[in-house]
């Protein structure tokens, strides 16, 4: 008797331990630049649930990809190296980095949480390339993927020219008529589910919603809130790439989508139309947002779940004469990023409601998720836990943040500056003080000479081959040439 009493006494001690690990909630949006209500990034943003998470936690200002499209960003982050370490520099096909146990099979974010007896849930997009069903232990699916599309191919406002490059999905437009057949929609009834559920074990779940993703199409109701006569625009300057080097034009050229003076016709007719279904596809999102928050604080998990909110990259609306991602310049790098500890431990970290500015990326999110839930850090990974910045936002901290796109093609963000090197050595150098839209290259400036040194000598010292899953799909004529440069054709 006395040893099952024992048995008995050390079952709910295990129990017990197991229970107070705290959960990790990981929720990817798509696509989604700073027009969020408080990051100030445009007046008629409707976003009260991302903003009522960054009142719980912390909001990083000066937040970027690694990769300014989705394949590259979600591998980095998800592995915890940079794209310039990895080879994944472009879209990557999934056998290839399944069959990669250096740095991709195995040793992902949710990999290393189920190492550690979590539970991991996933639904919607998560990875990029990479099975979402090889991520976790329990996977809800996409649904319907970028959404339901008219029957027929139709379009409502865009159509690409015939070009020899890739495609695009982007046009606005209203469709369909029910939030229900969305897919985020569907992601987020699965995630409300799961969060529900109290299994007596600690969980990892991550939450993938598509939107803002192109096409911008959303229900009637959601473009009803920002009526199309009172639309604001973005500020843009007509000539704004006069004074970039032409390597730079060539390989930020994008024949395939919109450019500033298709939105312009007709009096900003498309450009409003742009804008507005942007700003309601972000309205539709933050509301299943709120749902899933709604979902945490009222079940058994509310006290003991830590939250990170982030997108993959930014996008331009217009700016830098593009309707996209696929820069190097801030629209396309920066990015929302909230970080909301587990209630049972904000008495560790600063005040809620607290803004950072340090230069962080989408690559600190692994080794921060890992001290957050109290785990064993992952030696490996190339970032930093952003935990002492949740204690100190004026902490020390590295001097700026890389994002890179397409082999020997980097940018640096500091807390003041951004620097541009292409693989040609070309430049670009803004002042992110006199010039917070990067409208300005101020890199012959003799001034700067000093400052540009110190990001010369940041930049990677070596990159790495692009890795076999890379596939050859060129955007651009500067494209084709170097990724056959690359050995990829």
């Amino acid at each position: 008797m006395r040893s099952v009493s024992y048995a008995l006494i050390f079952m709910v001690i295990g129990t017990w331990f197991v229970r107070a690990k705290t959960n990790a909630l990981l929720i990817a949006i798509d696509d989604l630049n700073d027009w969020v209500g408080c990051m100030d990034g445009h007046p008629q943003a409707v976003t009260p649930n991302i903003d009522r998470l960054a009142k719980r936690g912390m909001l990083f200002t000066n937040a970027h990809c690694q990769g300014p499209i989705c394949g590259p960003s979600r591998a980095s982050l998800l592995s915890g190296f940079y794209p310039h370490r990895t080879g994944i520099y472009q879209q990557p096909r999934g056998k290839g980095m399944e069959k990669d146990e250096k740095f991709f099979h195995g040793r992902m974010i949710p990999h290393y949480f189920s190492r550690h007896g979590y539970q991991t849930w996933g639904v919607g997009k998560i990875a990029h390339g990479y099975s979402d069903k090889k991520l976790f232990d329990v996977y809800g699916g996409k649904f319907s993927g970028s959404g339901p599309k008219p029957p027929n191919g139709k379009r409502f406002n865009y159509f690409p020219p015939d070009l020899p490059w890739t495609g695009t999905q982007t046009d606005w437009g209203a469709f369909p008529e029910r939030d229900e057949d969305m897919t985020d929609y569907q992601v987020a009834d699965w995630a409300v589910e799961r969060l529900r559920i109290d299994s007596g074990k600690p969980f990892f779940l991550g939450v993938g919603f598509i939107r803002p993703h192109v096409p911008f199409y959303v229900p009637q109701k959601w473009l009803d809130l920002f009526p199309l006569k009172k639309i604001k625009l973005p500020p843009v300057l007509m000539d704004d790439l006069s004074d970039i080097p032409e390597s730079s034009r060539r390989m930020h050229e994008l024949p395939k989508y919109p450019k500033l003076k298709f939105l312009q016709k007709n009096d900003d007719e498309q450009f409003r139309k742009c804008v507005r279904a942007y700003l309601a596809s972000i309205a539709f999102v933050d509301y299943q947002v709120g749902r899933v928050i709604n979902a945490l604080d009222q079940g058994p998990h509310a006290e003991d779940t830590n939250i990170i909110l982030f997108s993959d990259h930014g996008y331009h609306i217009g700016e830098k004469d593009r309707v996209s991602k696929h820069s190097l310049w801030e629209e396309s790098t920066r990015i929302p990023l909230v970080v909301v500890p587990a209630k049972l431990k904000a008495a560790g970290f600063k005040e809620s409601g607290k803004a950072c500015s340090k230069p962080v990326g989408l690559i600190d999110l692994y080794p921060t998720m890992l001290e957050m839930c109290d785990l064993p850090p992952n030696k490996k990974n190339e970032g930093m836990s952003l935990v002492p910045l949740l204690r100190d936002p004026s902490k020390e901290w590295r001097f700026a943040i890389l994002t890179t796109y397409a082999r020997e093609n980097h940018s640096l963000r500091s807390e003041h500056f951004r620097y541009l090197r292409l693989e040609d050595g070309a430049e670009e150098f803004y002042d992110h003080q006199t010039d917070p839209h990067e409208w300005t290259n101020i890199a012959g400036n003799k001034k700067y000479a000093k400052e540009i040194m110190k990001f010369r000598s940041t930049l990677p010292k070596n990159d790495a081959p692009y890795h076999p899953s890379v596939r050859s799909a060129p955007t651009n004529a500067w494209f084709k040439e170097h990724l056959a440069r690359n050995g990829l054709r």
